[in-house]
């Protein structure tokens, strides 16, 4: 059945074609049952420059009391793609309360710039910022309602100065 072809080295050093055909089929099958549903994941929004400033709320299952959850997607006007990484990726950010009393929130956009936190009811404003040499690029949004029990998703798109 099995037949070690010449010039391997070593016990098991060769192949059987049909095994290797077998074993490249699995692979296929195994990637393709793991592929994951980006509109499932929350990164099928903010697709385009025209999505810019967009926001819109939905319920949200999973929002504790008093709070509510910010799904934000930071895109971009600096290169063709919005979504270039090199632009959106782990880039710094705020969240600040308009309101009087609240704590300041900061951290990093993911890989896809996206923001999700859980937050405290009442009106949010976003500040992103990068800096790129002397210019400084920023992603502003102000007044973000967070409403108890809803998630607020938000596309914003980080800018910079022309010198």
């Amino acid at each position: 059945m099995w037949e070690k072809p010449q010039g391997c080295a070593g016990p098991g050093g060769g192949y059987n074609p049909r095994m290797r055909l077998a074993l490249s089929l699995l692979v296929l099958v195994a990637c393709e049952t793991a592929t994951v549903d980006t509109e499932d994941s929350g990164a099928n929004f903010c697709q385009t420059l025209d999505d810019g400033d967009a926001v819109w709320v939905e319920d949200a299952s999973d929002a504790g009391t008093n709070s509510g959850s910010l799904d934000l997607r930071v895109i971009t006007d600096q290169a063709e793609d919005p979504h270039d990484p090199y632009y959106v990726a782990y880039r710094a950010y705020s969240l600040e309360p308009a309101d009087v009393g609240g704590v300041q929130t900061t951290g990093q956009t993911n890989g896809d710039g996206i923001v999700q936190k859980t937050l405290g009811a009442g009106s949010w404003n976003f500040e992103a910022t990068w800096s790129r040499g002397s210019v400084t690029c920023m992603a502003t949004m102000t007044d973000l309602a967070i409403t108890e029990g809803q998630t607020t998703h938000a596309c914003v798109v980080l800018t910079c100065p022309v010198d």
